[in-house]
C-alpha cells in the first residue's frame, strides 16, 4: 500500500507538471500615458525673463514708451528712442532689472521690476529725474506681458505717466531675447 502511495504521489507531480505549462501569446506593447511636450521652467514653475531683451515699444505719446515729441527738449526724435533694452535678473517669481532706450543715456538708469506666473508677467518702469530725456522729468509704466512657447518672445500692453507729457495709454510693446 506503502508503495501504492508513493507511485501515486509521482503520478500527480508528474501530470500536475505537464498540465501547468503555459502557452501565452505574447501582446504588443501598449503606452498608458500620452506624452507632452512641456515648456521649459523653473523650478517653481515659473518661466525665466532673465538676461537680455531688446525690443520696441509705441503709445498714445509716441513710439518711445511716455517720451512725446513735445517733451524731448533735446533734438532728439522719439524714433531714435524707439527701441530699448531690457537687462534682467530673476529670483523665483520675481524679476528686476535696468531698461535703457536706443540713442539715449541719461544721468540716471530706468529700472524694470515685477513678478511672474507661468509664462506671463506684470511689470512697473520707474523712470526718474535724470532718466529721460526732457530736464527734470520722470514717469512710471505699468502693465503686462506674456512670453511665447519658446520663451523668445515677449509681448504687451502697458500704460503709465510722465510729469512733462503727462499720461499716455493703449501702450504695446514686442521685446526678442538676445
Amino acid at each position: 500500500m506503502r508503495f501504492w502511495h508513493v507511485s501515486m504521489v509521482v503520478v500527480l507531480a508528474v501530470g500536475l507538471t505537464a498540465c501547468s505549462g503555459s502557452t501565452s501569446t505574447p501582446t504588443s506593447p501598449t503606452m498608458t500615458t500620452t506624452p507632452t511636450v512641456s515648456t521649459p521652467v523653473s523650478p517653481t514653475g515659473t518661466s525665466t525673463v532673465a538676461g537680455t531683451w531688446v525690443g520696441t515699444a509705441a503709445d498714445s505719446s509716441g513710439p518711445s514708451m511716455g517720451m512725446s515729441s513735445g517733451a524731448m527738449g533735446m533734438g532728439m526724435s522719439t524714433s531714435a528712442l524707439g527701441s530699448m533694452t531690457w537687462q534682467m535678473t530673476q529670483t523665483g517669481s520675481t524679476f528686476t532689472g535696468a531698461v535703457s532706450f536706443a540713442g539715449y543715456h541719461g544721468s540716471t538708469s530706468m529700472s524694470v521690476s515685477g513678478t511672474m506666473n507661468g509664462r506671463s508677467g506684470t511689470f512697473t518702469m520707474t523712470m526718474p529725474v535724470g532718466s529721460m530725456p526732457s530736464a527734470g522729468c520722470s514717469g512710471q509704466v505699468s502693465g503686462t506681458f506674456d512670453m511665447d512657447d519658446m520663451l523668445l518672445r515677449m509681448t504687451g500692453s502697458y500704460g503709465g505717466s510722465a510729469t512733462c507729457s503727462g499720461a499716455f495709454n493703449n501702450g504695446q510693446m514686442t521685446m526678442f531675447k538676445s
